[in-house]
């Protein structure tokens, strides 16, 4: 990740529930949206209007992996949306980076070793979530998308770990 006067963060979650946020260089909560209420118009939109709304907006998605036990079908729309956002992103002109979740969840101190059920996990993360950002809904991919964005912003200010 360049280090330089960026001072916005999008998180993304790709996934076919997932969601992005908007972080500002201090981790306050600027903006949030749910990709499964929108169209690919809609998200293109969205993505153009932040461009305008936040100039120098850097962005850090979730990167594509295939998970075992996960069908062909779900991992091509996992991968479509995916090179979708990541299209969006180039075309705007965003700079960008792509994390795996065991990196930005490692980081922030949430890495699943094994211990808790994927359900358990994913609602750990929710509750981590929305105790930094109240606003935000019980909504695993906008939850995922701010951990994502301040995983995002806590590299690019040179802390590594949760504070």
């Amino acid at each position: 990740m360049r280090k330089s006067a960026v001072a916005v963060i999008l998180g993304i979650d790709p996934g076919k529930t997932g969601g992005w946020t908007v972080l500002d260089e201090t981790g306050a909560l600027l903006r949030w949206g749910r990709s499964d209420k929108m169209d690919e118009r809609d998200l293109a939109d969205t993505i153009a209007d932040l461009t305008i709304q936040f100039p120098g907006l850097y962005a850090v998605m979730e990167r594509a992996q295939a998970f075992p036990k996960q069908g062909v079908s779900s991992v091509f729309t996992y991968g479509t949306g995916y090179g979708f956002r990541r299209g969006l992103l180039c075309a705007e002109r965003i700079g960008f980076e792509t994390v795996p979740p065991r990196t930005w969840q490692k980081s922030l101190g949430m890495e699943n070793r094994g211990k808790l059920t994927k359900p358990q996990h994913k609602r750990a993360l929710i509750a981590a979530a929305r105790s930094r950002w109240p606003s935000l809904p019980s909504h695993s991919g906008v939850c995922d998308a701010a951990l994502i964005a301040e995983y995002g912003r806590r590299k690019m200010s040179g802390k590594a770990a949760v504070e």
